[in-house]
């Protein structure tokens, strides 16, 4: 039941930069998604209605390996959050991590219809980047940036 005091609810999207080498992996939407279709992005999720330890590193993984068949490993680190109106009403906040790959091929599966893996100097140059990624790759270039510090 809406009330007052749950009305201002949001989805809980988690999304991570999965770091390869020097490289790092960004997924094209299917077109049959309802929000940002047939965009690159960086593979994440909706955080669900679940009751359980570690959530958001769970969803991570979970939501990586079904789109794209990388499973990460367990170090997961924040990079920043956005938040965004989705095209069908709910207000979502996105958390951004990095995340260290550990197995698997990256090929599109759910949701998903390409892959790629870029170098930061890459990702600069890619043409076909939209401007809300283009924000996470500054967080993650300045999240890299003071780690070396």
């Amino acid at each position: 039941m809406i009330t007052e005091d749950n009305a201002k609810l949001h989805t809980v999207l988690v999304k991570g930069w999965v770091r390869k080498g020097d490289k790092f992996l960004i997924a094209k939407r299917s077109p049959k998604e309802i929000h940002a279709a047939g965009i690159w992005s960086i593979p994440g999720g909706k955080i669900e209605d679940e009751v359980e330890r570690d959530i958001i590193e769970n969803t991570l993984k979970k939501e990586i390996l079904e789109e794209v068949g990388v499973e990460i490993g367990d170090r997961i680190e924040f990079v920043g959050s956005s938040s965004f109106q989705r095209v069908d009403a709910p207000h979502v906040v996105g958390l951004t991590f990095l995340c260290g790959y550990q197995s698997g091929e990256a090929r599109p599966l759910e949701d998903t219809t390409d892959v790629k893996w870029l170098t930061l100097e890459e990702l600069k140059k890619f043409k076909e980047l939209p401007d809300f990624l283009r924000m996470d790759l500054a967080q993650l270039e300045q999240h890299i940036h003071f780690r070396s510090i």
